[in-house]
């Protein structure tokens, strides 16, 4: 297991999940596996761009123990 810390950006709220919080991962996890861990529904992923250590990545960027995950909820309006 690995922890990583979780930062929540935007408008992004998530059940149970303080931003700026430690939460711990399997090995070898994914952005995916983490927003599944996390209860980001499938057809919400989508709309959210993921950060690691400041650097925007894929779904299927592995995390590594220490990391900091950015989740990004992009807003727009006129």
């Amino acid at each position: 297991m690995m922890k990583v810390k979780i930062e929540l950006l935007g408008l992004l709220h998530l059940k149970g999940v303080k931003n700026n919080s430690f939460v711990e991962v399997k090995d070898d996890s994914t952005i995916s596996d983490l927003y599944n861990e996390l209860n980001i529904l499938k057809d919400h992923q989508k709309f959210v761009t993921p950060f690691i250590n400041g650097s925007e990545v894929r779904k299927s960027t592995i995390i590594h123990d220490g990391d900091t995950v950015k989740i990004f909820l992009p807003t727009g309006g006129g």
